[in-house]
């Protein structure tokens, strides 16, 4: 694997307090950026392995990457429809084992950062200090949560967007959800199950993960020592 980054800190004294009753303010400032690559990888990856949202080898990307199966809309009835590893639209047709021909997946990115790092302010003004830190990352991808099926039971917890579903036909012009599907769907499709599969690791069910975090905020002060040589 080849890795390269870079990693600094800037301090900056924006206001330096001369008495301790004056005003101060400093600031810091991190930043960090890596880049992995697999140079030669001997193992097999599978379709199974490369869609989750915890990341997988693959040579020529990054040690922990994420791809998808291409989301290509919902059929007449609702079902998910995806390219399959022979360039195919399909709804069940799909191998999740395949480890040859992956040409057909979306890289979509790491699951690691790129880009992290810090941004803090503290603040003095007579005994009192207030400090801000914020946190921030850019460049990685997320999978969300793999939670669509051909059926759900009573004990399931149903995602918020299946109330956007495919319910008649026409829908599949104005929604990506799919439909819940019938029990004669079932019947005419055994495999019907993969469809759904590959909708949760499709394009469909990708998000970023870039975030600006608030990750601290504290207030202090300093009793004086007029009143601390009491104690």
């Amino acid at each position: 694997m080849k890795s390269h980054g870079v990693e600094f800190t800037i301090t900056t004294k924006n206001f330096e307090a001369i008495e301790p009753s004056d005003f101060s303010w400093t600031t810091d400032f991190t930043f960090s950026y890596v880049k992995t690559e697999i140079s030669k990888l001997v193992s097999r990856s599978r379709v199974i392995d490369l869609v989750p949202g915890n990341g997988f080898a693959l040579e020529g990307y990054p040690h922990r990457a994420i791809f998808s199966i291409p989301f290509v809309g919902l059929n007449a009835h609702g079902i998910p429809q995806v390219i399959n590893e022979d360039g195919e639209v399909t709804t069940s047709k799909i191998n999740f084992q395949e480890f040859e021909k992956l040409g057909f997946l979306k890289y979509e990115g790491p699951v690691d950062p790129s880009f992290t790092g810090g941004f803090g302010n503290n603040f003095g003004w007579k005994g009192f200090h207030l400090n801000v830190f914020l946190t921030y990352a850019f460049g990685n991808k997320l999978r969300l949560a793999p939670d669509f099926s051909y059926a759900y039971s009573d004990l399931s917890a149903l995602p918020k967007e299946i109330k956007n579903r495919w319910a008649v036909p026409g829908d599949e012009a104005y929604t990506d959800i799919p439909a819940i599907a019938s029990r004669r769907q079932v019947y005419a499709d055994p495999y019907i199950g993969r469809a759904y599969s590959a909708y949760n690791y499709s394009t469909a069910r990708i998000a970023k993960g870039d975030f600006i975090r608030l990750k601290e905020v504290s207030l202090t002060y300093d009793l004086p020592m007029s009143f601390i040589k009491h104690l």
